[in-house]
């Protein structure tokens, strides 16, 4: 996952605490439209996603909104695994520090840019004003962009098992530590540097050693005094070698996580909810294999969309409305049918095939690490465990 740095002063409005209060303030009674299907006018968004995302937009999401909105053009500009982020974010943070439009009125990222921009204030704040369907997002989600962006899909790690040798799956990671112990061999995470459910693992692991406040301070600031309170959790983590896949064998990403599960050679294993919830549909997995939350949750990584400062007034009210229908109950639906993916609303808002889904999901999910400090998790991980 790359990203890019911000080395930009900018003016901040209001605080992400003030956002969180006013998005509290507001939750209660009927979310209205604001947005009349009169509105008129064209914007850009940059797209930093795989073929199925742009699929997504351009077949399903932007044809349903232009059948609500006939007068509102959308300029998709897609770029295939965001090979372009880096250099469109980097163009926007120009901009921004020059005060000026950056041709983009909307972006997401296949990778963390969106989230880091948002981190640097380069975005129009996000309100119940603007968008009022935004307070159906989980506040958690929400305050690691500290309310400058707003996902619209994303996918957490979850826990999968074989339900016809798994009668009583654990529920936190002390009993999922010890049902490793117990039973050497079946269980398999990936390794750290080959994808999150690995790496978001790991930090369930290493955060039951860290304060709260610590853990919170880690997901948004690279702090080294905190990190150094690791030791515990990596020494545990080291000493489960013997009992992880393969007397410590880590796959090197998350389809060969999968695939162990497929075989039956692992009985159970940290996996990205939309991976493993397509490779179920798909018949790739066991139809006994079980997707639950432990508490607290993992981690997970919600797909953010920004829309950058000073872009022009009338275009803010076009992306707002888009945003705002992106966000609804039908929309979000589309979403997790087209990429099994999980909404990025609350779950208990949702149609009741989606609820029936992932239900056993749960709607809560850890904060991850800021990128910086998952670089120094994976790099102590590679020294101290395997």
């Amino acid at each position: 996952m790359s990203c890019f740095s911000i080395a930009l002063s900018l003016g901040v409005g209001a605080s992400a605490s003030t956002l969180a209060q006013r998005h509290a303030a507001t939750a209660k009674g009927v979310i209205k439209n604001p947005y009349p299907s009169s509105l008129r006018g064209s914007f850009a968004f940059y797209s930093g996603g795989d073929t199925n995302v742009a699929s997504l937009w351009q077949n399903v999401l932007i044809p349903a909104f232009h059948n609500s909105y006939p007068h509102i053009n959308i300029n998709y500009v897609l770029s295939v695994h965001g090979v372009n982020d880096v250099t469109t974010l980097a163009r926007v943070a120009i901009a921004v520090k020059d005060k000026i439009p950056s041709g983009f009125a909307l972006l997401e990222s296949a990778t963390n840019a969106v989230e880091v921009a948002a981190r640097g204030n380069l975005f129009i704040p996000v309100t119940l004003k603007n968008v009022p369907d935004s307070v159906n997002v989980p506040k958690s989600t929400m305050q690691v962009v500290k309310y400058d962006a707003v996902p619209y899909r994303g996918s957490k790690v979850v826990l999968a098992y074989n339900s016809a040798t798994v009668s009583n799956p654990p529920k936190t990671i002390g009993q999922l530590i010890s049902w490793i112990e117990a039973n050497p061999g079946k269980f398999a995470y990936c390794n750290p540097s080959g994808g999150g459910s690995g790496a978001y693992f790991v930090e369930a692991v290493l955060n039951q050693y860290l304060s709260a406040s610590a853990v919170n301070t880690l997901a948004f600031t690279q702090d080294t005094s905190l990190e150094a309170g690791w030791s515990t959790g990596m020494a545990l983590l080291h000493k489960l070698n013997t009992s992880v896949y393969g007397g410590g064998t880590y796959p090197t990403g998350n389809t060969q996580v999968l695939s162990l599960l497929e075989s039956g050679a692992a009985q159970m294993a940290t996996v990205w909810s939309d991976q493993s919830t397509a490779a179920l549909r798909a018949g790739q997995l066991p139809s006994t294999t079980k997707l639950v939350d432990l508490t607290p949750a993992f981690a997970g990584s919600p797909v953010y969309l920004g829309v950058p400062r000073y872009t022009p007034k009338n275009q803010v009210r076009l992306v707002d409305a888009f945003l705002n229908f992106i966000l609804s109950v039908p929309q979000q639906a589309k979403v997790v049918k087209v990429l099994a993916g999980f909404p990025a609303i609350n779950v208990s808002v949702m149609t009741k095939s989606v609820k029936t889904a992932f239900s056993s999901l749960g709607e809560s999910e850890s904060l991850p690490y800021a990128a910086a400090v998952n670089s120094d998790m994976e790099r102590v991980w590679q020294q101290d465990v395997p």
